[in-house]
C-alpha cells in the first residue's frame, strides 16, 4: 500500500473501522456461487495441488464476510476497512489493480447505516481530490416488493429478480414476455407437476426406460413444466407495470413522489417498501447529505446476485461515461448464502483506486 493512501486509511480508522487484510486465493466456488455465472468470465484462476479450482480474490467483499464469520459469532457488529490489490478481466484497464472500501457487518439500524455509507464514501472520494462526484442510487428492495402484488409465476418471478441491475436485458424480458410464446412441445394440456410426472413415468416405462436423455422423470416433468411457465409469458398487464415503475427516476423526492402515485394508480401494495425508501432519504438528510445532487434510477441495481436494498454508484463529474469510481450498497443475504444461514445486515461500497487516480 503506498503513502498516498494514508489520507484514506486515516479517515477509515477515525469513524471506527478496522483494516484487514484477507488472503489472496479462494476455491474459485465461493465467487461463483455467490457472485453469479457473470463472475467466472472474470475470475483469475489456477488449479490446487488437490486439483480443486482456485482464484485470485476479484474484490473483497466475500472474503470480508469470510473473516467475519471465522474469527467472531456472524451476528456481532462487525466494521471493517480495505486497502490492496484484487485481480479481475477487464477491457482496457488493468487486470491487477488496488481497491479500497469499508464493509459494516451487524448494524440493525439500516436506515442510518445506509446514509453513514453513502457519507463514508464522499468522504472517502473528497480525501482523494473528487470533490463533486456524481451519485447514482437505486433500491433492490422496491422491484421486488412490485414483483410480489403482480399476477407472475414463481419461476418468473425470480427471473426477474435475478435480471434486475442489467437494466437493458431486463427491459428485453419484459417486452418478450409481454405476450405468450408458442407451448412447449409435450402432452396437449397444461399439467401440474404431479400429472406431469405421471406422464412422463407412464413413457419411461412404456418404452421400458429408466432415462430419456439422462433425465429421471422427476427431471423430465420439472422440465416441461418450466417450459411451459415460461412459455405462459407474464402478460401484458403486468408487463405495463414492470415498465411503468422503471421509468421511474430523478431526483430523489421527485421519485418518492412518482412511486407513490403510481401504486395507488395501480393499486399496488408496496406502501412498506416506500416508506423504507422515504426514511432512507430522510436519514441521508440527517447527515447533511445534500439529496438535490443524488439521482435515483428505479431501473438501477448492482449485477451481483446478493444485493438486497439500497445500491449506489459514483462517477467522476469532470468524465462523461466513465466507469463507476465508487460502488457499494446493502447485501443481507450474503452471509446466509455462504453458509452460515443466518440473515446478517451488512453494507458496503468499494472504491477502484486506479480509476479515481485518473479523475482528480
Amino acid at each position: 500500500m503506498t503513502a498516498s493512501y494514508d489520507p484514506l486509511r486515516t479517515l477509515f480508522a477515525e469513524t471506527g473501522y478496522d483494516l484487514v487484510e484477507p488472503p489472496v486465493l479462494y476455491d474459485a466456488n465461493i465467487f461463483v456461487e455467490l457472485a453469479g455465472e457473470d463472475l467466472r468470465r472474470r475470475l483469475f484462476l489456477t488449479m490446487g495441488a488437490d486439483g480443486a479450482e482456485m482464484a485470485l480474490r476479484p474484490d473483497f467483499t466475500i472474503p470480508v464476510c469470510l473473516h467475519h464469520l471465522t474469527t467472531g459469532g456472524s451476528k456481532r457488529r462487525g466494521d471493517y476497512a480495505y486497502l490492496g490489490p484484487v485481480f479481475r478481466q477487464r477491457q482496457d484497464e488493468r487486470l491487477e489493480f488496488l481497491q479500497a472500501g469499508v464493509e459494516s457487518l451487524g448494524r440493525r439500524d439500516r436506515h442510518k447505516a445506509d446514509a453513514d455509507i453513502l457519507k463514508l464514501a464522499l468522504s472517502a472520494v473528497a480525501r482523494l481530490g473528487v470533490r463533486r462526484p456524481s451519485v447514482r442510487i437505486g433500491d433492490a428492495a422496491l422491484f421486488d416488493a412490485l414483483l410480489k402484488p403482480l399476477d407472475l409465476s414463481p419461476l418468473w418471478r425470480k427471473r426477474l429478480a435475478r435480471t434486475f441491475g442489467e437494466a437493458d436485458r431486463l427491459r428485453a424480458m419484459i417486452d418478450q414476455a409481454s405476450t405468450p410464446a408458442r407451448r412447449p412441445r409435450g402432452p396437449s394440456r397444461h399439467l401440474g407437476r404431479s400429472e406431469a410426472r405421471r406422464e412422463a413415468a407412464n413413457l419411461l416405462a412404456a418404452s421400458g426406460l429408466a432415462t430419456i436423455g439422462g433425465r429421471s422423470a422427476d427431471e423430465i416433468a420439472s422440465r416441461y413444466v418450466e417450459k411451459t411457465a415460461l412459455a405462459a409469458g407474464i402478460g401484458a398487464r403486468a408487463a405495463k407495470r414492470l415498465t411503468g415503475f422503471l421509468e421511474i427516476s430523478g431526483r430523489p423526492a421527485d421519485a418518492l413522489d412518482a412511486m407513490r402515485t403510481f401504486s395507488r394508480s395501480h393499486r399496488l401494495d408496496i406502501e412498506k417498501a416506500i416508506d423504507a425508501f422515504e426514511a432512507r432519504l430522510d436519514a441521508f438528510a440527517d447527515r447533511h447529505i445534500d439529496l438535490d445532487k443524488l439521482t435515483f434510477a428505479a431501473e438501477f441495481g448492482r449485477r451481483l446476485d446478493y444485493y438486497t436494498g439500497f445500491v449506489f454508484e459514483m462517477h467522476s463529474s469532470k468524465r462523461r461515461g466513465a466507469k463507476p469510481i465508487v460502488g457499494g450498497g446493502r447485501y443481507d443475504r450474503l452471509v446466509a448464502l455462504i453458509g452460515n444461514g443466518q440473515t446478517v445486515p451488512a453494507v458496503g461500497f468499494a472504491m477502484w483506486l486506479d480509476r479515481i487516480g485518473g479523475a482528480r
